[in-house]
């Protein structure tokens, strides 16, 4: 489905008809020695519309463990394909929903860069019961929210980072998504002028260029010491840590 044009990226991408933007989190280089392996961690935009061959694609993949960071609200409006698949261990881990409980709403509703830094200030329990699931999992892994883009580009950041992915590969990986995302970004903009939302408005919420990312890494690094320090003081056990790197670090 995807509209984007080639490059270096292209083969990590899932050729899948039901979404536009899952991709395998393998082929990163690893600061000190290696690569992350590739078949593991997949992350991904919402599988609303999954065809045979995707189902066949994906077991092929032997995946097992689907993580879906969308909010009650989210999973009624689009119906997850995976949700209720023989063989598929489907968890619903929100993200979002830690901040609305703070009450720490950013008061720029479109800045969504400041919904990143909100995340990590309390979101904490909600990226550490992602991390388990992960860690824990019996075969590959596809985490995902709406667009692949925000909740997911979140976890992605905090894995790959802790498993020694290095900031600029982070930044690059999160960017991959702007371009592919198109389709569905049109159709949100849809729904958001049926809801009264002013077009320059919303599209601040739909980007995925590195300046929205870099911030927010950067606040992890001074705030919280990095993905790891920040994923152990919310409860991520060494052994689980040590699961994600053996998993992930080819």
């Amino acid at each position: 489905m995807s509209t984007a044009s080639a490059s270096p990226h292209d083969h990590r991408f899932l050729p899948l008809d039901g979404t536009l933007n899952t991709r395998d989190l393998g082929g990163l280089p690893v600061v000190g020695n290696g690569r992350t392996r590739f078949g593991v961690f997949f992350r991904s935009d919402v599988p609303i519309d999954l065809g045979a061959a995707d189902f066949e694609r994906l077991a092929s993949l032997g995946l097992s463990t689907v993580i879906d960071l969308r909010q009650a609200h989210e999973l009624q409006r689009d119906k997850n394909s995976l949700a209720a698949r023989s063989g598929i261990d489907y968890q619903n881990v929100e993200i979002w929903g830690h901040i609305e409980a703070a009450g720490d709403q950013p008061p720029d509703p479109w800045d969504i860069t400041a919904f990143y830094l909100r995340a990590f200030d309390h979101a904490g329990p909600g990226f550490v019961r992602v991390m388990t699931l992960l860690a824990d999992a019996r075969g590959a892994s596809l985490f995902h929210c709406t667009a692949g883009k925000d909740r997911t580009g979140l976890v992605a950041a905090l894995l790959l980072e802790a498993v020694g992915v290095d900031k600029d590969t982070i930044i690059e990986d999160f960017a991959l998504t702007h371009d592919r995302i198109d389709p569905l970004r049109q159709r949100l903009l849809e729904d958001a002028a049926k809801r009264g939302i002013e077009r320059s408005d919303f599209e601040r919420l739909l980007g995925a260029t590195p300046d929205l990312m870099l911030p927010a890494l950067d606040y992890l690094a001074t705030r919280y010491g990095g993905a790891t320090a920040y994923l152990k003081a919310n409860g991520l056990q060494d052994e689980q840590l040590a699961a994600l790197r053996r998993k992930l670090v080819d």
